[in-house]
């Protein structure tokens, strides 16, 4: 009982506050706005998970700001379109319509524009360098469920301890890769 107080302690700890999906220098990405974003981009991320979502979140506004410095201006209107554009060509226009980004799907948007402006730019690749300066002297702090970070990396997917049955049980892991049942064990009988 006193280790799995310890773990959850150890766990709870690894975030330096409540609710929190990521601590960037003391910047705090909230679980609720990355559950947000992951959502609202799901038809337009192909496949990208939360934690793809969460590694934009915690670099963006890096990218806004060396990307400013360099006189490559981004704003959420620019960032909205983007969205716009990327989410009618995902769902068809009048889908698109209906949908509303929040703050956490415009930081995606604006880190997308402002990457591939710094990469466009003439003296691009200073930029450039300057935003990954800025990444890998950032204090960032993932919360464990959500993965780990490196800034080479981004955030990798959290991988569930050893101790966590998978769904259907142990059994369900063991099951045959082409889906067919495995047969049962002979037992004596009576």
């Amino acid at each position: 009982m006193a280790g799995a107080v310890a773990a959850v302690a150890l766990l709870a700890g690894c975030t330096g506050q409540p609710g929190a999906a990521a601590v960037v220098d003391g910047r705090t990405i909230s679980t609720a706005e990355l559950a947000t974003a992951a959502e609202q981009l799901k038809p337009i991320f192909n496949g990208g998970g939360a934690n793809d979502v969460l590694g934009v979140l915690i670099n963006e506004p890096f990218a806004t700001q060396v990307a400013s410095e360099h006189g490559i201006g981004v704003n959420d209107d620019e960032a909205r379109g983007l969205l716009r554009t990327a989410m009618t060509q995902a769902v068809g226009e009048a889908a698109a319509d209906d949908v509303e980004f929040g703050e956490g799907a415009l930081a995606v948007a604006r880190y997308s524009l402002a990457i591939s402006g710094m990469r466009d730019a003439p003296g691009g690749d200073a930029a450039f360098q300057e935003y990954q300066e800025k990444v890998s002297a950032a204090d960032v702090e993932v919360n464990p469920r959500f993965g780990a970070y490196a800034p080479e990396t981004g955030v990798t997917a959290a991988t569930p301890p050893s101790w966590v049955v998978p769904e259907g049980g142990r059994d369900a892991a063991a099951a045959p890769a082409d889906g067919s049942a495995p047969a049962p064990d002979p037992s004596p009988t009576s």
